[in-house]
């Protein structure tokens, strides 16, 4: 199982990072092209936002699996610890129902722009709303596992349940 998540960790990073080199010659093309030889790649600035989206909403992946989104654990970290795997529960979820109502969006709003394409491009608009819908289903399926690890198997907790045991291994 960990191969198979190292290697999904792998294509994730491998194609933001390839998206993201993309976008800056892309860009960097472009106005050396406009400033230099008065001229330009039509299609580099949609191109360039489509991948800027897409880097987004897969970087909230790699954010998400890695627990690098902002938090404020002081209270929670001081709770016993049944109670703090109570509330990781509850905020999962609260994040399961809210990456719910993404997927239900996204899905309504790719229907609505599935005729929809790009003037240079040519691109269906729905991809870009395909982007965010993905990276939703995704972290619904990260929670559900994050939280059966930590609450079922105590494996992988929270940051504010490590450094509580840092703390006691410290005080002896």
């Amino acid at each position: 199982m960990n191969k198979v998540l190292k290697f999904l960790n792998t294509i994730l990073t491998t194609t933001i990072t390839i998206f993201l080199s993309s976008m800056v010659i892309l860009v960097f093309m472009n106005v050396v092209l406009r400033y230099v030889f008065n001229s330009g790649i039509t299609w580099s600035e949609e191109m360039a936002r489509y991948l800027f989206v897409w880097i987004v909403f897969l970087g909230t992946i790699v954010a998400f699996k890695d627990k690098a989104h902002l938090g404020v654990d002081l209270f929670i970290g001081s709770l016993k610890p049944k109670l703090q795997k109570v509330l990781y529960v509850l905020n999962n979820l609260v994040i399961i129902g809210l990456m719910a109502i993404v997927i239900n969006g996204g899905m309504k709003m790719m229907v609505i722009n599935s005729n929809s394409y790009g003037p240079a491009t040519g691109i269906p608009l729905s991809v870009l709303f395909f982007a965010g819908t993905l990276a939703a289903f995704v972290m619904i399926l990260m929670s559900i596992t994050q939280t059966i690890r930590y609450v079922v198997f105590d494996q992988d907790p929270p940051a504010y349940v490590r450094d509580k045991v840092v703390e006691k291994e410290g005080d002896q």
